[in-house]
């Protein structure tokens, strides 16, 4: 299935580790591109127009709880997301040492770490800001679009079935099983609660053991009702 969500911790063994080489200059920047969109359900276009000065304060100090503007978000609606999770925090902490580090998005100024609040988060394979493609009344994060999907390709995956939308899936299912009522993931994630329980049907239809044993079990039913009818037809036949 094209898009299923990740499973038995593959974001991080293989999507994050085949992304996270020693080789790679951007290694810091792989990591929390994914784990943004897999843990904090950021779409192509947040990833793309997301600026430092949201995650980070004037004082230098880290938001935990961010609200994305309504002219960045996918639906046009401002949306407060989490940044609370533990490997997301200690990621973005690496990722923006390595940009101070680096000198990108650097200013001789001292708020927000020495950093460009008004600069993109992300930076391309260029080490600049990543464009957009506007298609008629759309923009498109065409750019970002790629470099999320060679991440997958180099995991593995896209032959797996795995998606860029597997990235924001696996954040519902992960916010739902971590305790996060229905109503408060459509809240940060922006899907209707239809959608949300179709992402978590997902989870649970195809890879659940419970669910596959009461799937197995209807179907048994099923099988015994019907050969049960063709008994009894032939019996009346009998008569």
């Amino acid at each position: 299935m094209d898009g299923r969500p990740l499973v038995n911790n593959e974001l991080y063994d293989p999507l994050i580790s085949k992304n996270f080489g020693r080789s790679s200059e951007l290694k810091y920047r792989n990591k929390l591109l994914l784990l943004m969109a897999g843990i904090a359900g950021l779409r192509e276009i947040e990833l793309t127009l997301a600026t430092i000065g949201l995650f980070v304060s004037p004082a230098g100090d880290f938001n935990e709880f961010v609200v994305l503007p309504e002219s960045i978000t996918r639906d046009g609606n401002e949306r407060p997301i989490l940044m609370a999770h533990d490997e997301l925090k200690s990621s973005f902490e690496t990722y923006i040492n390595w940009l101070i580090e680096s000198g990108i998005n650097t200013t001789p100024n001292k708020h927000y770490l020495g950093l460009n609040p008004n600069a993109q988060l992300f930076v391309n394979d260029e080490y600049k800001g990543f464009t957009i493609q506007n298609r008629g009344e759309r923009t498109s994060p065409h750019a970002m679009n790629k470099v999320l999907d060679q991440l997958i390709k180099n995991a593995g995956l896209w032959n797996c079935g795995v998606r860029r939308l597997s990235l924001v899936r696996t954040c519902v299912i992960e916010s739902y099983r971590s305790g996060m009522s229905t109503t408060d993931i459509s809240i940060v994630t922006g899907f209707s609660d239809d959608s949300i329980s179709k992402i978590l049907a997902m989870d649970y239809t195809a890879y659940s053991p419970i669910a596959e044993w009461f799937v197995n079990r209807k179907e048994t039913k099923q099988k015994r009702l019907e050969s049960f009818k063709k008994r009894r037809k032939f019996m009346l036949n009998l008569d």
